[in-house]
């Protein structure tokens, strides 16, 4: 999974807001039943790309302790598989497209994209890899290298590792890993790891595609190429597990080269399903909105603070995070409690309530602006066993929010918490 920080500034939310009811109620996504695996198509006559996302149930809950990576590794084989003398990926942007893949705690997906013309030659590429992934030296030390590069970039970013040392607090199991494994643990991953891994659970089971943009023939070939590559076959089902949160935070501590402290915050959250998610979408808002109208401006080491709500796993995470160097850590993080304390406490007043709730419907619809993320709200709602139009019946559900509802939210949900501490290496700290 990539980190999806959605703590976007009030003022774009505001002006997106406008076009928000109009695209829930334009968007409607259809189900075919007809090719080898089922198919999700939502479509936008005004775009001028289609995308295509596979997938696939081997995501990290399928990772057992002692094989830490071993999902990103398989599928970053799979984009690293030699077609005509060149890797997939590479194949891939030649005939016009793109691939990428992100896994999360419950499933990976792949995702293409390209104009509709190119499309079915790249799905047919890829369809090529899945077919017949190649799990030889040369391969996985490719993809070894490019899952190194993944973790070093994300390893520099302090929101990353106090988060994953949040999820590794709450998450029980596979779920609770690092999306993309660890260097050590993937050099200690053999071709028949690998090699048994895919055989396990790349299978049509649950598999499925979702299809947007400018759909049609196009797309429809290409989830049919992708599918038919998967054999037959069927994945137990799991349950993602979590450790209760206590009275007294749990407090992490990392060393990284950071030029201040950063303090990440998480607490257990409503899931997308949830009747609770709305409402917390509305007290997201509101922390943002403590934490300062800069909050989703400029890249991390010039913002002041943000939230990124997890809502790719049920049980889901939302963490708030601040920057050191931007502002007192202490006074932010009492701030930040004294809010949540008093949001469960009483209703906050109707005024206030509409005015987060228009902030929280702007920044659900730039939710899925891009492609790429609205086949992801496709296909993480049909993993969570909800419709795959849940977002527009979330984005109407918004306006309905009461104070009542928040203070509800409020008292389950943001009362007990985790702190991640990331501090310069300097201060002498451990972790």
């Amino acid at each position: 999974m990539t980190i999806r920080s959605v703590a976007l500034r009030a003022l774009a939310a505001g002006a997106l807001l406008a076009l928000a009811a109009p695209a829930a109620a334009a968007q409607g996504t259809t189900v075919s039943e007809g090719g080898a695996v089922r198919s999700y198509v939502r479509s936008d006559p005004a775009a001028t790309l289609a995308g295509v996302a596979l997938f696939v149930d081997a995501g990290l809950d399928r990772q057992d302790a002692g094989r830490n990576g071993i999902a990103a590794l398989v599928a970053q084989t799979v984009l690293e598989t030699p077609l005509d003398g060149v890797p997939l990926v590479d194949a891939v942007e030649r005939a016009g497209g793109s691939i990428a893949f992100a896994v999360t705690p419950e499933h990976v997906r792949f995702y293409l994209e390209a104009p509709p013309a190119a499309l079915p030659r790249v799905a047919a590429l890829a369809a090529r890899a899945f077919a017949a992934p190649a799990f030889d030296r040369s391969a996985l030390a490719a993809a070894r290298a490019a899952l190194g590069r993944r973790i070093a970039g994300e390893g520099e970013d302090p929101r990353s590792v106090g988060l994953q040392m949040l999820r590794q607090a709450y998450y029980a199991g596979g779920s609770g890993m690092p999306s993309l494994g660890e260097p050590g643990a993937l050099a200690q991953l053999s071709a028949d790891d690998a090699r048994a891994f895919f055989a396990r659970w790349y299978v049509r089971g649950d598999a499925f595609v979702a299809a947007v943009g400018r759909t049609g023939a196009a797309t429809d070939a290409a989830a049919a190429a992708l599918g038919g590559a998967l054999p037959a076959g069927e994945t137990p089902g799991t349950k993602v597990t979590t450790r209760p949160y206590g009275a007294t935070p749990r407090q992490i501590v990392a060393q990284r080269d950071v030029g201040a402290p950063y303090v990440v915050v998480g607490y257990a959250a409503p899931a997308l399903g949830d009747p609770d998610f709305p409402a917390a979408l509305v007290i997201r808002a509101m922390v943002e909105s403590l934490l300062g109208p800069a909050v989703g401006t400029g890249v991390a080491p010039f913002r002041t603070a943000g939230v990124i709500y997890g809502y790719d796993a049920a049980p889901a995470q939302l963490a708030v995070w601040v920057n050191g160097g931007r502002t007192e850590p202490a006074v932010a993080l009492a701030s930040l409690i004294a809010l949540m304390r008093g949001a469960a406490a009483q209703p906050i007043p109707a005024s206030a309530v509409r005015r987060y709730v228009d902030a929280a419907r702007g920044e659900w619809a730039l939710e899925t602006q891009s492609l790429d993320e609205r086949a992801f709200a496709v296909g993480n709602a049909v993993t969570q066993g909800l419709s795959p139009d849940v977002d527009a019946a979330i984005a109407a559900a918004l306006p309905r929010v009461t104070g009542a509802d928040v203070a509800r939210a409020a008292k389950r949900w943001f009362q007990r918490f985790d702190v991640a501490l990331v501090v310069p290496r300097s201060t002498g700290q451990h972790g």
